[in-house]
This record gives C-alpha cells, sequence and structure tokens, in this order.
C-alpha cells in the first residue's frame, strides 16, 4: 500500500472528492452524516484505516510508560546538561495531573472511529460490502479492544463507551467502569476479531501491520496473562492456549539470531504480529529517532537523546548474546557531540545521504514475546519442562545456552530476565513488573500503579472523580 495510516481528514476528503461533472449532485459539506457516507465498500475501508490512525503519535509515550517508569531508561541529567524536566518528573514518579503522559484523548479519539464503523458498516446495503465486511468488522473489533488495553493498564477504570458520539445530544459524561469490566469487554472483542479476521492478507505490510486472527489471539494472551497476574484470576491455561494458536500459525517464525537486528530494521519481519507502519517516502514518521539518538551528529542530523538506557540494562545481557548490539550501542566521540553514553539502537529511522528520517516500525504484537508469555503461564500451571523448553529457544536464538533453571520459581525469575533484555525500549518493561508484583522488589521503589486523570477531563466530566490514588 502506497499510504496505510489514513486520517478522519480522508475519510471526509473522500466523500467530498467527486467528479466535476456532478457538481450539482454534491451533498453539502454541511450536511455530511454517518448515513450519508457509509455508502459502499470503499466508504468502509476509508473508517477502518482511520481506526489504525489513533495508534500513531504515541511512540514515545508507549516507551515512557513501557521502559522509562521501569528500570531501561534514564534521563541522562549530568552527561548532556539538558534534561526534559516532564520527562524526568515522569521517571521520578511526581507526574502532575497536567503531563501530557496522562492524557488519553488520543485512545477515546480512536475508540470513536471505530465504534462508528461497529455501528455504520452493518447498516451498508452496497453488495460491494459483502466480500468484506467481516474483515472489517473483525479489525474494528480488534482496534477497540486494544485501545482499552492500553487504557485499562494506564488508568485502570475508565469510562466504556461502546456506542459512537454522533451529536451534542448524547450524554458526554460517562462515569468510569470497573477496570474487571473493561477487561471482560476486551476479551469479547478480542473473541469477535478472532472469528471475522484473516489470517494474511495479499501484501506483507498489511499481514504485519493491520489486524490478523494471529493478532487478535496474541493479544488475547496478553490479556489474560495480564488478568492471571495482576488480577489474579489464574486464568494461566487460556493464556497458555491463545499462545498456542499464534505459535501453530506458519505465518510467524523467529528469525535467526544473526539476522536478529533486522527486526528492528528491515520492518514487517517473518517475526512480527502487528507493527506500525511508518515510511518517510509517504511523509509517514514519528519521534523515536529524535528522541533516542546522540545530539548534534556530526555525520547525520541529531536528535535529543532524552531518554538513554541504564547501566543495569546494559550488564544484563550475558556475555556473546546478540541481542545487546540489536538494542545498545555507545555514541561514538568521532560522530556525537557527548561520546560514549548508551544509546538505544531499535528506532535508527533511515538515513538519506546527512538527513535522518525517523520512520522506524513500532512493534506492538511479536513471536518472542508470545513465546515468552506461553512460557510463563506453562511455569505457573507447573509444566517446568515446557516452560524451559520455551525459554531456550528465546535464548538459543540469541546465541545462548540452556536456561539453569527448573523450577517454577527459577523459571518464573529466568523468563522475567528474558523478557528485560528480549523486549527492551519496546513499551513492556513496566507492567511486566506492575503485573507480577515485582515493581519494589525490582525497582527498589515503590511507584504508583497507575496514571493521573488529566485535569481537564474531570473538569468536563466530574464523573471520573475520584481521581486516580496519589494525585
Amino acid at each position: 500500500m502506497k499510504k496505510f495510516i489514513y486520517t478522519t481528514l480522508t475519510i471526509t476528503l473522500g466523500v467530498l472528492a467527486g467528479g466535476c461533472s456532478d457538481v450539482l449532485n454534491q451533498v453539502p459539506a454541511s450536511a455530511l452524516t454517518q448515513g450519508s457516507f457509509f455508502q459502499n465498500a470503499a466508504d468502509a475501508e476509508a473508517a477502518i484505516l482511520a481506526g489504525y490512525d489513533a495508534f500513531q503519535g504515541d511512540e514515545v509515550r508507549y516507551i515512557a510508560w513501557g521502559d522509562a517508569r521501569a528500570d531501561n531508561l534514564r534521563v541522562p541529567v549530568n552527561e548532556i546538561g539538558i534534561t526534559d524536566g516532564g520527562v524526568l518528573d515522569f521517571q521520578n514518579d511526581n507526574i502532575s495531573t497536567s503531563s501530557g503522559y496522562a492524557t488519553w484523548s488520543r485512545y477515546y479519539s480512536g475508540i470513536n472511529k471505530v465504534n462508528n464503523v461497529l455501528a455504520q458498516v452493518p447498516q451498508i446495503q452496497s453488495p460491494t460490502i459483502n466480500s468484506v465486511k467481516n474483515r472489517i468488522m473483525g479489525e474494528a473489533y480488534f482496534l477497540r479492544a486494544l485501545n482499552y488495553f492500553h487504557l485499562v493498564r494506564i488508568w485502570g477504570a475508565v469510562p466504556l463507551v461502546l456506542e459512537p458520539t454522533l451529536s451534542l445530544n448524547k450524554d458526554l459524561q460517562p462515569a468510569r467502569t470497573p477496570a474487571d469490566k473493561i477487561q471482560e469487554q476486551i476479551i469479547a472483542d478480542l473473541k469477535e476479531a478472532e472469528k471475522l479476521l484473516p489470517v494474511t492478507y495479499a501484501a506483507a505490510i498489511e499481514t504485519r501491520g493491520r489486524a490478523t486472527q494471529g493478532a487478535a489471539q496474541a493479544l488475547l494472551s496478553k490479556v489474560y496473562l495480564w488478568r492471571s497476574s495482576y488480577n489474579q484470576t489464574g486464568e494461566w491455561q487460556l493464556a497458555a492456549d491463545y499462545a498456542a494458536k499464534v505459535l501453530a500459525n506458519s505465518t510467524y517464525s523467529l528469525v535467526s539470531g544473526a539476522t536478529y537486528a533486522t527486526i528492528f530494521t528491515a520492518k514487517n519481519t517473518t517475526e512480527s504480529i502487528f507493527e506500525l507502519q511508518f515510511n518517510y517516502n509517504n511523509q509517514e514518521t514519528n519521534g523515536l529517532s529524535a528522541y533516542f539518538i546522540p545530539r548534534s551528529s556530526k555525520v547525520t542530523t541529531g536528535g535529543n537523546q532524552t531518554l538513554i538506557p541504564t547501566q543495569k540494562l546494559v550488564d544484563a545481557f550475558e556475555p556473546g548474546d546478540v541481542r545487546k548490539a540489536a538494542s545498545i550501542y555507545t555514541s561514538n566521540p568521532a560522530t556525537d557531540q557527548f561520546p560514549n553514553l548508551p544509546t538505544v539502537a531499535k528506532y535508527l529511522g533511515t538515513v538519506v545521504g546527512t538527513t535522518r528520517f525517523s520512520d522506524s516500525n513500532f512493534i506492538l504484537l511479536r513471536l518472542s514475546d508470545v513465546i515468552l508469555m506461553q512460557a510463563e503461564a506453562f511455569a505457573q500451571l507447573g509444566k517446568t519442562a515446557e516452560s524451559a523448553a520455551l525459554v531456550n529457544r528465546i535464548r538459543n536464538r540469541a546465541g545462548l545456552a540452556n536456561t539453569i533453571a527448573t523450577s517454577k520459581e527459577a523459571l518464573l525469575l529466568a523468563i522475567e530476565q528474558e523478557r528485560y533484555v528480549e523486549l527492551c525500549f519496546e513499551g513492556q518493561r513496566w507492567y511486566d513488573l506492575l503485573r507480577t508484583g515485582r515493581a519494589k522488589a525490582v525497582l527498589g521503589v515503590e511507584k504508583k500503579a497507575l496514571l493521573p486523570v488529566y485535569f481537564t477531563e474531570i473538569q468536563l466530566n466530574p464523573n471520573l472523580l475520584p481521581q486516580n490514588p496519589g494525585y
């Protein structure tokens, strides 16, 4: 696809851009409604693509929420002399209710877009919809579930909105729904998505960049793992079962250890299940490269070096682990203003001449994550041999010997360690420590489990009170 993600504006323009010969028959912009827009398969396709747009633009926050809040990244306060105060407050668990890290508007915008799809696509009468209707509905269910999974892990109880907001006459002050009820809706949506989604699409970029049956199953495994540990529901077998469905899908396979770095440079590898797509040729870029690469590079356009890997993480890689070079490099005295600092290597973007374009894809789901999720579920179920075998798949691919862990307790720590180095800078670490109750023991400090509800949200909707604890 030439341009993968569309915005709401794209949908509106698509409705308005009719042929010149039919000028007198055009629907006035002021008269556009859901009913007048959703007329055929092309309209439905444009609408569902807009649903993916909600996830583009939050890539830096994904890493701040999942890595900087834990022990993967730190603000280089003393090394570069320039510090982002907002990031430092966030890392120090001193976030305010007016921080940009506390806003959830992007998610509710995305939810409203897919709610429109779920409400309107079944009403389309055009025969062109028949061949794509189920798939588009499946994508909508998946995207709604993914939005709510982010919301419930970050803010806990949040408003559950399942109908599109079409007018100011609708109740715009929904109360917060308990987190367990949000999770139940996520599961229901993902099960619908699993039934309706295809295994693959015609193009690799779509198979890795749009919702598939495997993506729904991988997210179901992650949701059940979260519930089993954080909510103590004990749904370990369900987590293992959905992971098994993904592992049995020939669409996905681990890349070799020798080509491990291509997961983050080649885009849409066989290991990828669902990743956000970016391409500078299509003016689709993000803030990742600028966020991490060294300042005032003498070779290419420099970045902000806002966060750097912790020494703890640097030391966590065992000798011979091929993942280290693909994850972390050291800034160079010959090329970089602040040399000899550990630097994130997963989001280098595309360099053309002396210009670096920040267009690395951001991976939300990949196979190694699913393998380690199944390993954890097996360990919790007492299937220690099966769990160790899965851990060894990840370790052996990295060039390391088999794990020496044999007991349930030792395996859970070994899995925590493998997730630490395998998935660093992918927005996972904080949630792993939070859901297992290991955050204080590992980080050495007590951090608030949830972020605050943004202050303007409460001003506009007092039903969002009480504020999350600690704010």
